[in-house]
């Protein structure tokens, strides 16, 4: 059963522009009450999938804080691409870069690493954790970011089946597998609709 949180933070708009918004998606967020969500590059979409389908990320939010701080006597800005509350209550501070923009070859590098160093400080100093996730931790397996779309997808334009009460009385608090709950329910509920019961 999906249950909204208020998030800890409010996600900030970005201008669409040359910066910002090259490959803009926008998408609703089922793990965040179907709220708009703003996504600003094609990795940072394929990334908002793997936390979306995460079992264990309770809430999220995108774009969630700007930091700002001096280096060589200049004032600089950088915003976090996500901030994720997990289950267990753990906070993780995200950035989402290609792992060619890591490399000190690519022209947007010493860009990235004072933002990287930045948040890592922040993080560090507020006792949160920090990640940088490139496209070799977020499209792991051939299928993985294809079926990650299809479940969201699924879940997102099927409303909550009928037997739902039926379904969450069998719940508790120990294992039990899908296939134990349908013979309990004698047939009555078929794996799919338990699957989108449980959402």
């Amino acid at each position: 059963m999906n249950t909204t949180y208020d998030a800890k933070y409010k996600p900030i708009v970005l201008p669409r522009n040359k910066k910002y918004g090259n490959n803009c998606w926008d998408a609703k967020g089922p793990k965040v009450g179907m709220r708009d969500i703003v996504l600003y590059s094609d990795l940072e979409f394929d990334h908002w999938l793997t936390i979306e389908s995460d079992s264990n990320v309770l809430n999220y939010c995108e774009q969630p804080k700007k930091i700002t701080y001096v280096l060589n006597g200049k004032l600089y800005s950088a915003i976090f691409d996500m901030w994720i509350l997990y289950k267990d209550g753990t906070e993780l501070f995200i950035e989402v870069k290609y792992e060619k923009e890591l490399h000190h070859q690519h022209r947007k590098y010493e860009r990235t690493k004072r933002q990287i160093e930045a948040q890592k400080e922040w993080c560090k100093q507020n006792s949160l954790r920090h990640e940088v996730r490139t496209e070799k931790s977020i499209r792991v397996g051939r299928h993985s970011i294809e079926n990650k779309l299809k479940i969201i997808s699924n879940v997102m334009n099927h409303k909550k089946p009928s037997c739902l009460s039926l379904i969450t009385e069998q719940i508790t608090t120990e294992r039990r597998k899908l296939s134990e709950i349908s013979k309990q329910l004698k047939g009555n509920v078929d794996t799919y609709e338990m699957i989108l019961a449980v959402q």
